[in-house]
């Protein structure tokens, strides 16, 4: 990597997504990667008829630039569920992307919901039958599977007159009857939330089907499930080299409290499992904690980003909801199948919200730099700043405000010169405007000195 480190920022602040654009009424959660061949991909949730969370008709898009976020193109939809606006639409929601430098593959997951479904009304389960398939209900509460070629069975495995095409339409003796992820169908799928993946082998041009992962990484107690959202990395040391790890996390049925993990594949993304929790374990006075069953809102982990350190450690940044207002760490020694104590970072003040995190590459001098993003206070989502950690995040040299009052989430990557480049929300007037821009390792050590 050829670093140049000039002392200022690389280019001007510009609004790459916002309110109007391809005719969508909003733009929220920023995942940005550099990939192989130094393109950058931007992906994001186009809430399109109405902005929020979900329930509403999310869409998933992304854009593409070639020239280290110089220009940019067009935006491209590249996952839409059906409805609209917040009352009768589906959700692809909370974009996370990864690269697999070994086969150049782009991985992204994400949320799907149904209509009228969201983080807080969720129900718990995978959504599947045990033999894998998808569960469907109609309006009296019978329960049905959608097999091979669209058919539907009933619960005595007895096939019925109902079909269901590639994109969720239910179609009984010829005649539409609905369509699986809307509240009005006469057939529909589960109430809860689904974990998918897809992926782009084309360098961010084009992109799969989305593909259930519920199966292999939602246990039956979870309600909800959702991704980082942010990035997700690749492992390059230690017995655990060429893993892929996508931070995660989800609520149980216990007041939906939530915790945090990651999902991780050995094989290419073929295949998934998740690891524990940082909750699972966890010590509260007396009294160990698991994901499951957990029940204080102090203890609460959502969502994360994860870092690798130079000794083969994964150290995890998490948002939490303990009155301490500081973003929490853990570190895993095993490539994220489990995780050690949770631990408040001083230095790292949070009001409650996503936080970007990137390992900087290793520039050969025995220095593991961390560069941190977040609303840096205890109170209000202002105040974005980064911070540059050369000791793997224990201990934070310096620190620069890159923007003034309102600061949402965030999403930092490494350019193929050396800068970092960052796409974050900022609210303006109600509107929330996604700007990116570039910077250098000198830009950040010019600020503040811890």
């Amino acid at each position: 990597m050829n670093i140049d480190n000039k002392k200022s920022l690389q280019s001007d602040t510009i609004i790459l997504f916002e309110k109007g654009m391809n005719g969508s009424a909003n733009y929220r959660i920023p995942s940005l990667i550099t990939t192989s061949k130094g393109t950058l991909i931007a992906a994001i949730d186009a809430r399109v008829h109405e902005p929020g969370d979900n329930p509403n008709k999310i869409d998933k898009v992304v854009k593409r630039s070639i020239d280290q976020g110089v220009t940019w193109s067009d935006v491209n939809t590249i996952v839409s569920y059906p409805g609209y606006g917040r009352e009768n639409g589906a959700a692809a929601i909370d974009p996370a992307m990864l690269e697999d430098k070994e086969t150049q593959t782009i991985w992204m997951i994400y949320s799907h919901t149904p209509a009228r479904i969201g983080l807080w009304n969720s129900e718990p389960g995978t959504g599947f039958s045990e033999e894998r398939y998808r569960l469907l209900y109609d309006t009296k509460g019978n329960s049905y599977t959608l097999q091979e070629e669209g058919r539907v069975f009933d619960e005595n495995g007895e096939e019925t007159l109902m079909k269901v095409d590639t994109e969720g339409y239910v179609y009984k003796e010829g005649k539409e009857i609905g369509n699986i992820y809307l509240a009005d169908s006469q057939l529909f799928e589960s109430k809860t939330s689904f974990l998918q993946i897809i992926y782009s082998k084309d360098d961010g041009v084009t992109w799969s089907k989305p593909r259930e992962l519920n199966m292999e990484v939602k246990a039956p107690w979870m309600q909800f499930i959702g991704s980082g959202p942010g990035v997700g990395i690749q492992l390059t040391l230690s017995k655990y080299r060429g893993r892929l790890i996508f931070p995660v996390y989800f609520s149980n049925t216990i007041d939906r409290k939530m915790s945090c993990a990651v999902i991780y594949s050995d094989d290419h993304g073929e295949t998934w499992k998740m690891g524990t929790s940082p909750n699972d374990g966890r010590k509260a006075g007396n009294t160990l904690l698991s994901a499951e069953t957990l029940a204080e809102t102090d203890y609460e982990l959502t969502e994360s980003q994860v870092v690798e350190l130079d000794n083969g450690d994964l150290k995890a940044f998490m948002r939490n909801h303990n009155k301490k207002r500081r973003t929490a760490t853990s570190i895993s020694k095993d490539g994220g199948e489990t995780w050690g104590e949770v631990v408040f970072q001083d230095t790292l003040l949070d009001p409650i919200c996503q936080a970007s995190v990137i390992k900087y590459p290793d520039q050969g001098d025995g220095r593991c730099r961390v560069i941190f993003s977040n609303p840096a206070d205890e109170k209000e989502r202002v105040n974005g700043t980064i911070r540059l950690s050369e000791d793997g995040g224990k201990t934070w040299s310096y620190s620069r405000l890159l923007k003034e009052g309102s600061y949402v989430y965030s999403s930092l990557t490494v350019l193929p010169n050396g800068h970092i480049g960052i796409l974050y929300e900022t609210e303006e007037n109600g509107d929330m405007k996604n700007c990116f821009t570039t910077f250098s390792l000198e830009w950040i050590m010019e600020g503040e000195n811890k």
